[in-house]
């Protein structure tokens, strides 16, 4: 009896042990932008140099330089994201409406989903929020045209 008890209290102890995985989470604390010709619609490359306004880093472009990943702030509703090249600069300034954080396991950091991603104002020619929320499952954000 008392063998029995042993394995049912080190079965118990085994199954209720969390797998710490934090690679498991779809939640994004990025937009994903894409970039677009405005005439034909097709993907088009960029080459700016990119700031978020309040921030000393730079986003490095995509490999295919077609889109870039611009993190969002849960301290700053209305990011302002800056694209310079030699020619032209455009702005963009974006809201969200909400911030849900999930903690998925004590080892991990918070996990942050963006909801309600809005337009606040644009200098291209267009800009489409396709996909509001900050998800691995949504491959883009806005699509910018220009």
């Amino acid at each position: 009896m008392k063998k029995l008890v042993f394995i049912l209290v080190g079965l118990s102890v085994l199954s209720c042990r969390d797998i710490e995985n934090c690679d498991t989470d779809d939640n994004l604390d990025f937009m994903i932008v894409r970039f677009y010709d405005l005439e034909s619609g097709s993907s088009k490359k960029i080459g700016f140099e990119i700031t978020a306004e309040d921030s000393p880093y730079t986003f490095t472009p995509f490999e295919d330089s077609t889109g870039v990943g611009l993190p969002l702030n849960p301290e700053d509703q209305t990011p302002t994201f800056f694209f310079d090249s030699d020619t032209t600069s455009f702005e963009l300034e974006m809201s969200y409406e909400e911030v849900e954080v999930t903690i998925f396991d004590p080892k991990c950091d918070p996990s942050f989903t963006f909801l309600g991603l809005d337009t606040v104002r644009q200098t291209f020619d267009s800009t489409v929020v396709v996909g509001n929320v900050t998800n691995r499952q949504i491959s883009t954000n806005v699509e910018i045209y220009f």
